[in-house]
């Protein structure tokens, strides 16, 4: 029980730090399970497999250019009236 301003005080300052550690201990288990390091995450990447990733990724963009321009030339065009 709080009997005087100076323990509500004391008691105010004791919670106030309690949540600012409980905070700290949320914010270090939030960033460990969404945010990946990513000094940690390139290094372990060689950079054969780095190439290899760019060129499969060149490659998707590629083919959904090509697909893209076909079905434009079979569906977009308006077509000769005969």
């Amino acid at each position: 029980m709080i009997n005087s301003l100076d323990s509500l005080q004391t008691k105010r300052a004791s919670l106030k730090k309690e949540m600012n550690k409980k905070e700290t201990e949320l914010h270090q288990t939030w960033d460990s399970l969404f945010h990946k390091k990513e000094d940690t995450l390139m290094s372990s990447i060689s950079p054969t497999k780095r190439v290899l990733s760019f060129l499969s990724s060149s490659t998707a963009v590629v083919d959904g250019m090509l697909l893209g321009w076909k079905l434009y030339n079979r569906f977009g065009r308006k077509r000769r009236r005969r």
